[in-house]
């Protein structure tokens, strides 16, 4: 099991370190497309991924399909509407940089969703 964790820590700082590059690039080719808080929205993926990660482990070792195909719809209902809702606080209270906020949250889900989706599949073999 230790192995399986070592794996899934050091896929994980490769996909932070990736998205990192991906920030960097972009914000010298569109500056305006990356907000300023883009390492924190990073960090939240991260902490997000590593504790659906340990769930995912604790739900597997029961070895109940529908407890684990209950807790990935959930799971995914749940993450689905505490991203909208951080987006519109976000986009309400800070209106000036909503744009580039939104841009950057919704591309660092998408890698970090790539990312989840890849860990759970290994999970779940």
């Amino acid at each position: 099991m230790k192995y399986q964790h070592t794996k899934f820590f050091i896929s994980l700082f490769c996909i932070v370190a990736l998205t990192i590059a991906l920030t960097f690039v972009l914000n010298h080719i569109v500056p305006q497309i990356i907000t300023p808080y883009w390492s924190l929205i990073i960090s939240f993926f991260a902490i997000v991924n590593i504790m659906i990660y340990f769930i995912s482990i604790k739900v597997k070792s029961k070895n109940d399909v529908n407890k684990m195909t209950y807790f990935h719809m959930i799971e995914t209902v749940v993450k689905l509407l505490v991203y909208l809702v951080i987006i519109a606080i976000y986009a309400i209270k800070f209106s000036d940089d909503a744009k580039s906020f939104v841009i950057s949250f919704l591309l660092y889900y998408l890698c970090f969703t790539f990312f989840e989706t890849f860990v759970k599949i290994k999970i779940n073999n």
